[in-house]
């Protein structure tokens, strides 16, 4: 019964830690992004991002994956959330493309953006400019 109740505890704390780690991460960034912020689409973000983009970005989005050498460190985007879509829809240098006719819909994509901005690190730019 100990062991039942402790792990309960940790599930909880785990559960009650992740929340909170997403909802301070979004409130420092701005975004154009119009599901910046949801808790829902930030959790399908994250499991997009891992099944799609960690492989050449790393799990952290740091740039440091096994794909690509130099790829893009995401938590330091700065070119605003339209180039960001763009970036993923059409691809970029050599990243391929992911989106129009590729695996992923807009909505997925606005879903892996709210997920990165979770994760931005100050002096990151997720906003466009009016």
């Amino acid at each position: 019964m100990n062991k039942l109740l402790n792990y309960i505890i940790v599930i909880l704390l785990y559960t009650f830690t992740s929340i909170s780690a997403h909802a301070v991460g979004t409130e420092s960034v701005k975004s154009s992004n119009p599901i910046s912020g949801d808790a829902t689409a930030i959790e399908e973000g994250k499991t997009l991002y891992r099944a799609n983009c960690a492989y050449c970005h790393g799990l952290r989005a740091n740039g440091k994956g096994r794909g690509l050498p130099k790829s893009a460190n995401l938590r330091k985007f700065k070119r605003g959330y339209t180039a960001f879509v763009s970036a993923v829809v059409n691809g970029y240098k050599r990243m391929p493309a992911w989106g129009g006719m590729g695996p992923l819909e807009y909505e997925q994509i606005n879903a892996i953006g709210a997920y990165l901005e979770t994760m931005a690190k100050e002096g990151a730019n997720w906003e466009d400019e009016e």
